[in-house]
């Protein structure tokens, strides 16, 4: 780039532009799952961005999906200067670690025409249900009827540490009252990427339960209210709700809530409403930063309404688990993206390696809260980190990582000698004078502009100082 230059007005600069015989690239861009959820039996869908830089359009590009030892084919047409998106769908049939590759066959640069990635399938996602004095036995119920869930229910007052071992989502029920003990290991908690849902009893104490959601980020509770309560609008657009329903309505009237309990906005709160009530008040939010967190605006009570006997209810609870596991990025983008979490500690003391069949490399590892990361945006990491898919190990298998070359340097656009500079000029650097190279021209024929020719003036002074020379001896003699 031009601005890294120093300004240098007296020395002269001849930049030299090689243009393209031929200027295109067909590579892969970005790839993304439609849904988060990785456990055996669900429908995958995975969407594939294809970008064309040449200025034909192309048609049956070959894209190839690659995950283990299972291959695909799609072909897709790609406009000119454009991108197009496919998709692949698949059913999860085995748990563990997966490792995958798109594909696109391409005739000019080769580096971008891969992009890997990996993700892990589990058997299982655990689930801690902590039961106040108005909890709802409905919720243990619904958990229990998916054996994907491993649900154990505690009562508060014998709620330690240790229950949180393996879980990934905390379901407060009916608590009332959150005691700082309680607070201060939910906050760890959801620091280390666990996943919270907050339920409150009938007779919330607003003191320690507003302390607990400021740390999480979430808005304070305020007293019960009666007016207005009926669910208005479910947010559809949001993530949160994708694929759950097959027609959307704009406007409900469901008569699932009799009290609710106000909500006090406030700047250190940052949450989005997924259902709101006809008086404006949201009924269901979840956290919008470092924290996944939802809280629950109202009681499981029957005092409080029959929003547990509503079809919305299961399914709000199913969705909140099933975006509660635990998953790393499916890709890491080279000298960019920097961490990547390590949510379990390594089984034994020995440094983590980053392992494929050419590579073997230790990245840095640094703790922030209760997770560990890879650090992989250092200099010796781009250096012997190539793109492909890794094995995360100490002594055994811990997880996979897949890197891949950043994106941004696969546009073959490029700037034009006048732009070239100019950009330089307004760096400070006045003489410049470029060049281009076109159609496989040799640097050889480049003519070079010389301001000042030395080389004549150096030969008459040779040839001066030889005749003195000469001279000199003669008289000497």
């Amino acid at each position: 780039k031009a601005d890294s230059f120093k300004e240098d007005p007296s020395n002269f600069y001849y930049p030299i532009k090689l243009s393209p015989q031929e200027q295109s690239n067909l590579f892969i861009d970005s790839i993304w799952f439609s849904s988060p959820v990785h456990k055996v039996g669900s429908a995958k869908e995975l969407s594939i961005r294809v970008i064309n830089e040449s200025e034909e359009d192309l048609t049956n590009v070959e894209v190839k999906f690659t995950l283990d030892n299972v291959q695909r084919d799609v072909f897709v047409d790609v406009p000119a200067k454009d991108k197009t998106i496919t998709t692949i769908n698949y059913t999860e049939k085995s748990k563990g670690y997966k490792n995958g590759k798109i594909t696109v066959n391409d005739k000019q640069l080769f580096w971008d025409d891969d992009y890997y990635f990996s993700y892990f399938v589990d058997q299982k996602l655990d689930i801690l249900i902590i039961n106040g004095e108005d909890a709802s036995p409905s919720v243990e119920q619904i958990y229990s009827l998916e054996a994907f869930y491993t649900v154990k229910a505690v009562p508060q007052g014998s709620f330690t540490l240790d229950a949180l071992n393996g879980v990934e989502l905390v379901v407060l029920n009916g608590v009332n009252e959150i005691p700082s003990g309680l607070s201060e290991n939910l906050v760890s908690f959801a620091e280390s990427s666990g996943s919270l849902a907050v339920f409150p009893g009938k007779k919330i104490d607003s003191q320690s339960a507003n302390s607990f959601l400021a740390k999480i980020e979430l808005p304070a509770i305020g007293r019960t209210i009666g007016q207005g309560t009926k669910i208005r609008k479910v947010i559809y657009e949001d993530p949160f709700f994708t694929g759950m329903f097959d027609k959307e309505k704009e406007e409900l009237n469901l008569p699932a809530i009799t009290q609710a309990y106000s909500i006090a906005n406030s700047s250190s709160a940052k949450y989005l409403d997924l259902i709101t009530m006809q008086n404006g008040q949201p009924l269901l939010m979840r956290s919008n930063n470092a924290f996944n967190a939802y809280l629950f605006a109202s009681s499981l009570d029957p005092s409080f309404g029959n929003f547990t006997s509503e079809s919305l209810y299961p399914a709000v609870l199913l969705r909140m688990a099933e975006l509660s596991q635990r998953s790393g990025p499916i890709a890491l983008t080279i000298g960019k993206d920097a961490f990547y979490p390590l949510f379990e500690k390594p089984a034994t003391e020995n440094p983590v390696h980053l392992k494929s069949k050419k590579v073997d490399f230790i990245p840095r590892i640094e703790k922030r809260g209760l997770i560990s990361y890879l650090i992989l945006n250092g200099a010796e990491a781009i250096e012997n980190l190539p793109a492909g898919n890794y094995d995360l190990v100490d002594d055994d298998k811990q997880g996979v990582v897949s890197l891949n070359y950043n994106r941004s340097e696969s546009s073959v656009e490029y700037a034009s000698s006048s732009e070239i500079e100019t950009s330089m000029k307004e760096a400070g650097i006045e003489n410049v004078s470029s060049k281009e190279i076109t159609q496989g021209q040799s640097l050889a024929k480049i003519d070079i502009e010389k301001p000042f020719e030395y080389w004549r003036l150096c030969v008459i002074l040779a040839l001066v100082f030889l005749l003195g020379e000469m001279v000199v001896l003669k008289f000497l003699k």
